[in-house]
């Protein structure tokens, strides 16, 4: 839609809603429209991409470097390839700088190498002396 503010103004200014269409190009009706006060200064139409964003983020968080087409599977897509490889080349740069933070931090069995031992104990119908995993190798020691 044109600018509803000017056509607004131009009313204001003492204009007729023929004088503004002609002057806009845009329809009679669109500048009544225009001129509804309920009516938004600016117009947007909704758009599917808004509708599938959170899905599109979701699927990018688990896998950051899927193809637009495995997205669009995922997320069953109806619409235009070229809207949805807009949308995924908007979020993707987040998703990927996600990832690369995630590379960067340490795994859990890095930061903490220990040992754990066991006393004697009895698994099931079987004695056991010991049980000592260090970060050598498992050993299982006998009564």
């Amino acid at each position: 839609m044109r600018d509803r503010r000017d056509i607004r103004a131009r009313r204001e200014g003492g204009a007729g809603i023929r004088a503004i269409a002609r002057e806009t190009g845009a329809s009679r009706n669109a500048v009544r429209r225009a001129l509804d006060p309920d009516a938004a200064l600016k117009y947007s139409r909704p758009s599917m991409a808004d509708e599938y964003r959170d899905a599109v983020v979701e699927v990018l968080h688990d896998y950051p470097r899927i193809t637009v087409t495995q997205v669009g599977e995922l997320v069953e897509w109806p619409g235009s390839r070229r809207a949805l490889s807009d949308l995924v080349g908007d979020l993707r740069p987040a998703a990927l700088e996600r990832e690369l933070e995630d590379l960067n931090c340490p795994a859990l069995g890095a930061i903490a190498v220990g040992s754990i031992t066991f006393g004697p104990m009895t698994i099931g119908r079987m004695n056991v002396g010991s049980i000592h995993a260090g970060p050598e190798e498992a050993q299982l020691r006998s009564a």
